[in-house]
Protein backbone atom coordinates (compact mmCIF):
# COMPACT_ATOMS: atom_id res chain seq x y z
CA UNK A 1 0.00 0.00 0.00
CA UNK A 2 1.48 2.85 -1.08
CA UNK A 3 1.50 6.70 1.02
CA UNK A 4 -1.51 7.86 -0.69
CA UNK A 5 -3.17 4.31 0.38
CA UNK A 6 -2.03 4.61 4.39
CA UNK A 7 -3.07 8.21 4.49
CA UNK A 8 -6.91 7.91 2.55
CA UNK A 9 -6.93 4.73 5.75
CA UNK A 10 -6.03 7.30 8.40
CA UNK A 11 -8.89 9.55 6.78
CA UNK A 12 -11.37 6.38 6.67
CA UNK A 13 -10.86 5.73 10.79
CA UNK A 14 -10.85 9.45 11.36
CA UNK A 15 -13.86 9.93 9.93
CA UNK A 16 -14.93 6.72 11.24
CA UNK A 17 -14.86 8.20 14.84
CA UNK A 18 -15.86 11.36 14.13
CA UNK A 19 -19.27 9.74 13.25
CA UNK A 20 -19.13 7.53 16.21
CA UNK A 21 -18.83 10.05 18.78
CA UNK A 22 -21.27 12.15 16.83
CA UNK A 23 -23.98 9.47 16.77
CA UNK A 24 -23.36 8.68 20.33
CA UNK A 25 -23.52 12.21 21.67
CA UNK A 26 -26.98 11.97 19.98
CA UNK A 27 -28.56 8.97 21.80
CA UNK A 28 -27.20 10.55 24.90
CA UNK A 29 -28.85 13.71 23.99
CA UNK A 30 -31.94 11.79 23.10
CA UNK A 31 -32.24 9.60 25.79
CA UNK A 32 -31.42 12.08 28.49
CA UNK A 33 -34.65 13.92 27.13
CA UNK A 34 -36.24 10.24 26.88
CA UNK A 35 -36.08 10.17 30.57
CA UNK A 36 -36.99 13.91 30.72
CA UNK A 37 -33.58 14.41 32.06
CA UNK A 38 -34.03 14.21 35.73
CA UNK A 39 -34.70 10.52 35.02
CA UNK A 40 -32.97 9.72 31.65
CA UNK A 41 -29.59 11.39 31.92
CA UNK A 42 -27.98 8.74 34.54
CA UNK A 43 -29.06 5.89 32.46
CA UNK A 44 -28.04 8.32 29.40
CA UNK A 45 -24.85 8.76 30.70
CA UNK A 46 -24.35 5.11 32.41
CA UNK A 47 -24.50 4.07 28.50
CA UNK A 48 -22.31 6.33 27.22
CA UNK A 49 -19.50 5.37 29.61
CA UNK A 50 -19.98 1.46 29.07
CA UNK A 51 -19.62 2.05 24.76
CA UNK A 52 -16.27 4.11 25.81
CA UNK A 53 -14.99 1.32 28.06
CA UNK A 54 -15.72 -0.93 25.20
CA UNK A 55 -14.17 1.27 22.28
CA UNK A 56 -11.15 1.91 24.64
CA UNK A 57 -10.16 -1.75 25.30
CA UNK A 58 -10.59 -2.46 21.61
CA UNK A 59 -14.29 -3.63 20.99
CA UNK A 60 -15.21 -1.49 18.08
CA UNK A 61 -16.93 -3.70 16.36
CA UNK A 62 -19.85 -3.91 19.00
CA UNK A 63 -23.77 -2.46 17.94
CA UNK A 64 -23.85 0.99 19.01
CA UNK A 65 -27.88 1.44 19.61
CA UNK A 66 -27.99 -1.98 20.74
CA UNK A 67 -25.74 -1.44 23.68
CA UNK A 68 -26.80 1.85 24.20
CA UNK A 69 -30.37 0.66 24.57
CA UNK A 70 -29.76 -2.57 26.50
CA UNK A 71 -27.48 -0.40 29.03
CA UNK A 72 -29.97 2.16 29.58
CA UNK A 73 -32.41 -0.02 29.67
CA UNK A 74 -30.89 -2.81 32.10
CA UNK A 75 -29.05 0.58 34.29
CA UNK A 76 -32.04 2.69 34.46
CA UNK A 77 -32.64 2.44 38.27
CA UNK A 78 -29.36 1.90 39.64
CA UNK A 79 -27.73 4.52 37.51
CA UNK A 80 -30.64 7.05 38.62
CA UNK A 81 -29.78 5.76 42.52
CA UNK A 82 -25.97 6.95 41.92
CA UNK A 83 -27.04 10.44 40.06
CA UNK A 84 -29.47 11.44 43.07
CA UNK A 85 -26.62 10.62 45.24
CA UNK A 86 -24.51 12.51 43.41
CA UNK A 87 -26.70 14.94 43.21
CA UNK A 88 -27.85 15.64 46.85
CA UNK A 89 -24.41 15.02 48.18
CA UNK A 90 -23.06 17.95 45.44
CA UNK A 91 -26.50 20.16 46.96
CA UNK A 92 -25.57 19.94 50.39
CA UNK A 93 -21.55 20.72 49.99
CA UNK A 94 -22.83 23.51 47.55
CA UNK A 95 -25.16 24.37 50.32
CA UNK A 96 -22.83 24.93 53.08
CA UNK A 97 -20.38 26.56 50.56
CA UNK A 98 -22.62 29.41 49.93
CA UNK A 99 -24.20 29.90 53.63
CA UNK A 100 -20.50 30.14 54.77
CA UNK A 101 -19.34 32.55 52.07
CA UNK A 102 -22.05 34.42 53.15
CA UNK A 103 -20.64 34.97 56.39
CA UNK A 104 -18.04 37.91 57.60
CA UNK A 105 -16.95 36.02 60.91
CA UNK A 106 -13.48 34.36 61.14
CA UNK A 107 -15.44 30.85 61.70
CA UNK A 108 -17.59 31.41 58.66
CA UNK A 109 -14.22 32.14 56.72
CA UNK A 110 -12.27 29.28 57.90
CA UNK A 111 -15.46 26.45 57.02
CA UNK A 112 -15.85 28.42 53.74
CA UNK A 113 -12.29 27.21 52.81
CA UNK A 114 -12.98 23.83 54.49
CA UNK A 115 -16.53 24.10 52.31
CA UNK A 116 -14.44 24.37 49.33
CA UNK A 117 -11.75 21.95 49.72
CA UNK A 118 -14.63 19.29 50.35
CA UNK A 119 -16.73 20.39 47.23
CA UNK A 120 -13.26 19.99 45.10
CA UNK A 121 -12.97 16.92 46.63
CA UNK A 122 -16.60 15.90 45.53
CA UNK A 123 -15.90 17.24 41.73
CA UNK A 124 -12.90 14.76 41.23
CA UNK A 125 -14.48 11.86 42.75
CA UNK A 126 -17.53 12.69 40.41
CA UNK A 127 -15.02 12.48 37.49
CA UNK A 128 -14.38 8.99 38.41
CA UNK A 129 -17.73 8.00 39.50
CA UNK A 130 -19.63 6.68 35.89
CA UNK A 131 -16.15 4.90 34.93
CA UNK A 132 -16.31 3.23 38.28
CA UNK A 133 -20.07 2.55 37.32
CA UNK A 134 -19.36 0.59 33.99
CA UNK A 135 -15.99 -0.74 34.94
CA UNK A 136 -16.49 -2.67 38.28
CA UNK A 137 -19.49 -4.50 39.78
CA UNK A 138 -20.30 -2.42 42.72
CA UNK A 139 -23.18 -0.77 45.00
CA UNK A 140 -23.77 2.85 44.98
CA UNK A 141 -22.07 3.41 48.39
CA UNK A 142 -18.70 1.34 46.76
CA UNK A 143 -19.10 3.16 43.41
CA UNK A 144 -19.16 6.48 45.40
CA UNK A 145 -16.06 5.70 47.75
CA UNK A 146 -13.76 3.74 44.99
CA UNK A 147 -14.35 6.99 43.10
CA UNK A 148 -12.86 8.57 45.57
CA UNK A 149 -10.04 6.68 46.54
CA UNK A 150 -8.73 6.35 43.16
CA UNK A 151 -9.36 10.04 42.35
CA UNK A 152 -6.95 10.80 45.38
CA UNK A 153 -4.67 8.08 44.51
CA UNK A 154 -4.10 8.68 40.94
CA UNK A 155 -2.75 12.30 40.28
CA UNK A 156 -1.71 11.09 36.54
CA UNK A 157 -4.88 10.22 35.94
CA UNK A 158 -6.77 13.07 37.18
CA UNK A 159 -4.25 15.26 35.44
CA UNK A 160 -5.26 13.67 32.39
CA UNK A 161 -8.77 14.34 32.89
CA UNK A 162 -8.35 17.65 33.59
CA UNK A 163 -6.07 18.47 30.76
CA UNK A 164 -9.09 17.00 28.65
CA UNK A 165 -11.72 18.47 30.04
CA UNK A 166 -9.78 21.85 30.17
CA UNK A 167 -8.62 21.31 25.78
CA UNK A 168 -12.42 20.33 25.58
CA UNK A 169 -13.84 23.09 26.73
CA UNK A 170 -11.44 25.65 24.78
CA UNK A 171 -12.43 23.98 21.35
CA UNK A 172 -16.50 23.75 22.43
CA UNK A 173 -16.55 27.86 23.64
CA UNK A 174 -14.04 28.53 20.26
CA UNK A 175 -16.42 26.48 18.13
CA UNK A 176 -19.93 25.81 19.95
CA UNK A 177 -21.49 23.96 17.10
CA UNK A 178 -19.72 21.02 18.24
CA UNK A 179 -21.30 20.29 21.51
CA UNK A 180 -24.44 18.88 20.01
CA UNK A 181 -22.03 16.10 18.56
CA UNK A 182 -19.05 16.14 20.96
CA UNK A 183 -19.48 17.67 23.95
CA UNK A 184 -21.01 14.61 25.79
CA UNK A 185 -19.08 11.77 24.07
CA UNK A 186 -15.80 13.18 23.59
CA UNK A 187 -15.23 13.98 27.48
CA UNK A 188 -16.78 10.95 28.38
CA UNK A 189 -14.12 9.13 26.07
CA UNK A 190 -11.47 11.19 27.65
CA UNK A 191 -12.51 10.34 31.29
CA UNK A 192 -12.95 6.77 30.71
CA UNK A 193 -9.48 6.34 29.17
CA UNK A 194 -7.78 8.25 31.65
CA UNK A 195 -9.80 6.15 34.56
CA UNK A 196 -8.68 2.79 33.07
CA UNK A 197 -4.97 3.60 33.42
CA UNK A 198 -5.89 4.00 37.04
CA UNK A 199 -8.14 0.71 37.11
CA UNK A 200 -4.85 -0.98 35.31
CA UNK A 201 -2.38 0.12 37.58
CA UNK A 202 -4.94 -0.89 40.49
CA UNK A 203 -5.82 -4.54 38.89
CA UNK A 204 -1.64 -5.04 38.26
CA UNK A 205 -0.20 -3.72 42.21
CA UNK A 206 -3.36 -6.12 43.47
CA UNK A 207 -1.90 -8.83 41.22
CA UNK A 208 1.79 -7.77 42.38
CA UNK A 209 0.57 -8.28 46.00
CA UNK A 210 -1.32 -11.67 45.82
CA UNK A 211 2.08 -13.10 44.19
CA UNK A 212 4.48 -11.55 47.02
CA UNK A 213 1.93 -13.37 49.50
CA UNK A 214 1.71 -16.67 48.04
CA UNK A 215 5.64 -16.49 47.57
CA UNK A 216 6.34 -15.10 51.43
CA UNK A 217 4.05 -18.05 52.19
CA UNK A 218 4.15 -20.90 50.00
CA UNK A 219 2.51 -23.66 51.83
CA UNK A 220 -0.70 -21.52 52.59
Amino acid sequence: MGNGGIYLSKLYRLCEWITRLAYVNLLWITFSLFGAILFGFSPATVAMFTLMRKWVQGETDIPVFKTFWTTYKTEFLKSNLLGGALLLIGLVLFIDLRFFQSGTTTFSLVFSYIAIFLFFLFLITLLFAYPVFVHYNLSILQIIKNAFFLSISNPLSLFLMIIGITTIYVVMMYIPGLIPFFGGSLLSYVLMWSALQSFRKLEKDLMDDRKSNVESDPIS
